[in-house]
């Protein structure tokens, strides 16, 4: 099992806070899901990855999570992983990346039916050894042969449904524009979470029953003028979070707009 956690910005961010200050941070979680993490970002439009593998380094402590005070971009998406199958290397750790699009999952597909579904030249894409690896691959796939994110996500998704045999479908996934996550699950729905936050430091309702952290660092965002959309497995803060419904494609666009299609 893994916990995802994506930022869309409506300029370039660090996620620090999130990552290793907030009230629940994203980094505690890798002690629960020691078996890789990563991180993926835009600089200049352009994606990077960095991720880390618990078979490459033997130990947790080992994991380079200071490379997360470098990091500024519009959007990012980082995961941490618990492995259920395949081996623990770098290759399997999230996020993965193809072309311009960055994506991270949580929970399970039927990985041989998939395959039948993905065309050669995806295929070839393929690096590791991890069903979330070739879900990626179909999404884009989907996507690429209907021209449009939605309608290729849907697609991509009808096939996983007929295929069965899944645990969780959750995801973050990005071209470098829009942030798109899903959540769904066929059983444990309460560990297959997913939560969205709207960022705004202008609003006087943001400060209220805020922990003095928390309450610092929305100050301090605001003097920088900084709006955001979040997304992540848990809520990280004490802040009004609100749960994605299953079965639900969260989209929000490069103005922070947020939609919500029931699939």
């Amino acid at each position: 099992m893994c916990r995802l956690f994506g930022i869309i910005a409506n300029k370039e961010v660090d996620i620090e806070f999130s990552f290793n200050l907030a009230d629940k941070p994203f980094r505690e979680l890798s002690y629960k899901h020691p078996d890789g993490w990563g991180i993926g970002y835009y600089i200049k439009g352009n994606a990077e990855i960095f991720k880390q593998g618990l078979e490459e380094f033997g130990n947790l402590k080992d994991y380079n999570f200071s490379i997360v005070k470098n990091i500024k971009s519009k959007i990012i998406i980082s995961h941490v992983r618990k492995a259920t199958h395949d081996n623990k290397s770098n290759i399997n750790a999230h996020p993965f990346s193809f072309k311009n699009w960055i994506f991270a999952h949580n929970g399970s597909v039927n990985k041989e039916c998939l395959l039948k579904h993905l065309e050669k030249n995806y295929k070839r894409e393929i690096k590791g050894e991890t069903d979330s690896e070739i879900y990626f691959l179909l999404l884009i796939q989907e996507i690429e042969k209907l021209k449009n994110p939605i309608d290729g996500i849907k697609n991509a998704l009808e096939i996983i449904y007929k295929c069965e045999n899944y645990t969780g479908l959750n995801f973050i996934l990005s071209d470098g524009y829009t942030l798109y996550a899903y959540r769904d699950a066929s059983f444990n729905e309460n560990y297959y979470s997913l939560y969205y936050l709207r960022r705004d430091p202008t609003s006087s309702k943001t400060f209220e029953h805020l922990s003095k952290n928390t309450r610092q660092m929305l100050k301090s965002k605001l003097l920088l003028e900084e709006k955001a959309v979040l997304v992540c497995s848990e809520k990280l803060t004490e802040e009004r979070w609100e749960e994605i419904p299953l079965k639900t494609l969260f989209i929000v666009n490069p103005n922070l707009r947020v939609r919500k299609e029931k699939l």
